[in-house]
């Protein structure tokens, strides 16, 4: 019997009739655009603004999404439990490696977060994964450098507090666990995999190697389900043809999220200006912290740039404070905020947010005595 994996649609996913409301209206808007400019509200330059972070963020995005959909095909949630490992350190020690050796940026993390959570990969685990990818994995390492070629303490200063943050995170989960389940509700559990209901991928391709005579004797003879091990009893096209479809899902789930995000970025970053306003700098250092970390939340940088646009900053605020932009943005601004909720339930993306601030703002805070 052929493969076939039905379309799947999610609650909140972007379908193809709401697809050609957003052309029509954003057609709309750059059409009369040149007027609204020319009533004092600088239409244009947000929507250029607009375009260059989509330009950023939507490569990496897509990567993210792929590497989500190949999770869900080919990694089954048997697999990663026999294999991933069960003591809390070593969990975290392969996230760590994990988030260094994927070079994506913020923006992609979370599909792939999400569905290693819905894998089974222990909460703490992930996201350690989440926090650190996009802060110590070799694009943003190497762009950093770039930025800031005649500081290089910096660079590794957010690297290791890359690290030191993620792993602060990912522990406060585990010394205080989650009571509730963390992925949204709202999302119907047979349409997209997520919540308490059967993986979709693993279902399907279970029913794909089970219209062969091999599972069948297989389930006959009490070995384990070929459909449950990677590689086995089901083709690899037929594993592509499932990753396709949760990358597809994934990415018009996350989409309409991350314009939100990049809109409201743009339309802070055109109003703000390039520079922060004087009276800003004129502070202590743990304000300054706190306002730059304000800043990278607000303006939703992809975390393989975010370095470039630091280092017109790098006059106006000590290195504290740019350790806390550097650091901050990457786990958690606007886009991402939208994108997480999009997935998770709101008192996890609350906690997680809150979290993060309070570590990265503390380990900043604490080193500004040093570093200056």
């Amino acid at each position: 019997m052929p493969y076939n994996v039905p379309v799947i649609r999610a609650r909140h996913q972007l379908t193809f009739q709401g697809f050609m409301v957003i052309a029509m209206v954003t057609g709309a808007v750059i059409i009369s655009a040149p007027l609204i400019d020319s009533a004092g509200f600088p239409l244009t330059a947000i929507l250029k603004g607009a375009i260059g972070l989509l330009a950023q963020a939507f490569p990496f995005l897509l990567i993210g999404v792929l590497v989500s959909g190949a999770i869900a095909a080919f990694l089954t949630r048997d697999f990663i439990e026999r294999r991933f490992p069960k003591s809390f350190g070593a969990g975290m020690a392969v996230s760590l490696t994990a988030g260094f050796a994927m070079p994506v940026c913020d923006c992609a993390t979370v599909p792939v977060f999400a569905r290693m959570v819905r894998k089974g990969i222990p909460l703490p685990s992930a996201v350690v994964f989440l926090c650190a990818a996009p802060i110590i994995n070799p694009v943003v390492i190497w762009s950093t450098w770039f930025a800031f070629p005649d500081r290089p303490l910096l660079t590794i200063s957010r690297v290791g507090l890359g690290i030191l943050v993620s792993l602060a995170i990912g522990a406060s989960f585990a010394l205080i666990p989650v009571r509730s389940n963390v992925l949204r509700t709202g999302i119907n559990d047979e349409a997209d995999g997520f919540g308490d209901g059967a993986d979709t991928a693993e279902v399907r391709l279970h029913d794909a190697a089970c219209d062969s005579r091999a599972c069948e004797d297989a389930m006959g003879s009490g070995a384990p389900d070929p459909a449950e091990t990677p590689g086995v009893g089901v083709g690899v096209m037929d594993r592509v043809v499932a990753m396709m479809r949760h990358a597809h899902d994934d990415l018009f789930r996350v989409v309409p999220y991350m314009l939100v995000g990049i809109f409201l970025a743009s339309s802070l970053r055109v109003l703000w200006g390039s520079k922060s306003p004087a009276w800003l700098t004129h502070h202590s250092v743990v304000i300054s912290i706190a306002l730059m970390m304000a800043l990278a939340f607000l303006s939703s940088l992809c975390s393989s740039s975010d370095a470039v646009i630091a280092r017109g900053f790098a006059t106006m605020f000590p290195t504290p404070a740019l350790l806390g932009f550097l650091v901050f943005g990457p786990i958690m601004d606007v886009k991402n905020v939208l994108m997480l909720s999009s997935m998770f339930s709101r008192r996890f993306v609350v906690r997680l947010a809150v979290t993060s601030a309070i570590i990265v703002f503390a380990v900043t805070a604490l080193i500004a005595g040093v570093v200056r």
